[in-house]
């Protein structure tokens, strides 16, 4: 006999086998005990579920000769011949293949014919959502008025492409993903039986790796058995799927907290160099990172996550040395890195841009600490008052006295290029939006932009301040290619046309000193008048 794959070889025969569809087996069974049969049913929901199991499974129940009953017996010619897929009475169709209004049609006139062998005559649609428009029409009739011994059952993992005019004619059900535990116990289950030799740790990543849907997980195990043999590890299950090992995964977010960005790089060197896929490593960083985090807000972690003992111990322990708000950020940062390095020419260059800025992704200021900042200041303003400073040895002021008004002085308005609306405090508010849209348009501009900040706005000219060490960030910032594309999302964001000037923190405070000058003769200016007067002791 030719082999058979894992996954035909354990496909369930009885409605009790079904892994994790309780809701919908007990429904169908109850449904057959009341002889309350639909003449047509929905089954959808992700791939690797159930879906078209349970349609033979239903199939068999119905047509099977001791029944009908809760459960096939699998021993009559009838239940044996679907099995098998060669009964006359239950037609399986591929709705990707067969689509177009012609195999509606034909369809459509075969159903009239009576079952030979069995009750009903059942058609299994599987991937129904592929069906044209035009055979959609050409089925909404049949399926609206069908014969008293045609059952329909359309199978699909797109039940929003599928018109609502033939949602509403069919009885939906909505397949679950199944829980890890459960496709643990299956696995386990399967293993036994094939005497293959494994352990938890193999098992619960075989599980995760299949993200709900047994089959996939079976497909794997299969793979694995194929690639080692009788006994299957966590070193072989990586090799065949092409992930990183979990130490990896603790190893890189170690290098984040203590800042140490050579070391990260290496490591995705090595990660590069073993031919392991970037994007499932982001993947498998962004999930990692999201356990850390369920540690730290959870007392009952251990419930939500499927790791082993030896494993939650080890997030345990890293979950005490990094905060919230870093691992808040490192998930911003690697969920992004997984969207970019899909679609990316350079793969590597995204992965080590996003660790470089994982290394230093530790905000300035924690939320307590800003929060302990608010409470300070709206202390300060119920107060309603200022103290103010108290004048060492005042001079009595002379008298004013009457000058030419040719002397007069005039300043020069703050903005001097009118028709700008713009005030630097609204650019501040708008700064996160600026730099989240910058990130999406270049990357790089962004990360160099990070150690900026714009600390002033003279008509349309901003002023972007650096400290003095970041002068290779200032000098990237100041290349056409940079500046242009920081303008335009400003403009995108602001509306206004924007110039970006860059300059050290250094220069700004001496500006600063010059425009808290010209604030006091404004000042001066508003008290005494526009007259230029003069003192003398």
């Amino acid at each position: 006999m030719s082999y058979m794959a894992l996954y035909r070889e354990w496909r369930p025969q009885i409605f009790q086998d079904i892994v994790g569809q309780q809701h919908i087996t007990r429904t169908l069974q109850n449904a057959i005990k009341a002889n309350r049969i639909a003449h047509a049913y929905l089954f959808c929901g992700p791939r690797g579920t159930g879906k078209t199991t349970t349609a033979k499974v239903f199939a068999k129940a119905l047509n099977c000769k001791e029944g009908p009953n809760a459960e096939p017996c699998n021993q009559c010619n009838n239940c044996i011949r679907i099995t098998d897929g060669v009964s006359m009475d239950v037609l399986e169709i591929d709705a990707a293949s067969n689509r177009g209004i012609d195999e509606i049609r034909d369809l459509r006139e075969k159903v009239k014919f009576s079952p030979t062998e069995g009750r009903y005559r059942i058609y299994i649609i599987d991937e129904v959502h592929m069906l044209t428009t035009e055979a959609f029409n050409a089925l909404l009739k049949t399926l609206e008025e069908p014969p008293h011994h045609v059952i329909f059952i359309l199978a699909t993992t797109e039940p929003h492409k599928i018109p609502t005019t033939i949602l509403s004619r069919c009885q939906r059900f909505d397949f679950r993903r199944i829980g890890t535990g459960e496709i643990v116990d299956r696995l386990r289950d399967v293993c036994e039986s094939l005497q293959v030799q494994t352990d938890e740790e193999t098992l619960t990543l075989l599980a995760k790796t299949a993200e709900g849907g047994l089959r996939d997980a079976l497909s794997v195990l299969d793979q694995c058995i194929a690639f080692g043999g009788q006994r299957v590890t966590v070193e072989e299950v990586n090799t065949v799927l092409g992930t990183v090992d979990q130490e990896l995964l603790f190893k890189m977010v170690d290098y984040f907290i203590n800042k140490d960005s050579t070391s990260a790089l290496f490591l995705v060197d090595d990660i590069v160099n073993q031919g392991k896929d970037l994007r499932q490593f982001s993947k498998d960083m962004t999930e990692h990172l999201r356990n850390l985090l369920l540690i730290q807000v959870s007392d009952h972690a251990g419930e939500l996550i499927a790791v082993t003992e030896s494993t939650l111990q080890m997030l345990e322990e890293q979950a005490q040395k990094v905060s919230r708000n870093m691992i808040l950020r490192l998930i911003d940062i690697f969920s992004l890195t997984e969207r970019e390095v899909r679609w990316s020419n350079q793969p590597r260059l995204n992965l080590e841009l996003a660790v470089i800025e994982a290394c230093k992704a530790e905000p300035k200021y924690s939320f307590e600490d800003l929060a302990a900042k608010v409470e300070e200041l709206e202390a300060i303003i119920r107060q309603g008052y200022v103290t103010p400073a108290i004048a060492v040895n005042p001079k009595k002021q002379p008298e004013k006295q009457p000058v030419d008004q040719k002397n007069s002085v005039k300043l020069a308005p703050k903005n001097d290029v009118p028709g700008n609306s713009l005030t630097l405090e609204a650019l501040k508010n708008s700064w996160p939006e600026i730099m989240e849209k910058l990130k999406k348009a270049k990357r790089t501009a962004h990360a160099f932009l990070i150690e900026g900040n714009p600390v002033g706005l003279s008509g349309r000219r901003l002023i972007i301040a650096f400290p003095e060490d970041y002068a290779f960030h200032k000098e990237n910032i100041e290349k056409p290619e940079n500046r242009e594309i920081i303008e335009k999302v400003i403009k995108d964001i602001t509306g206004e046309e924007i110039r970006v000037k860059c300059k050290f923190l250094s220069e700004t405070m001496s500006e600063e000193n010059e425009e808290e000058e010209n604030s006091l003769v404004e000042t001066a200016i508003q008290l005494f008048g526009e007259n230029v007067i003069e003192f003398s002791d």
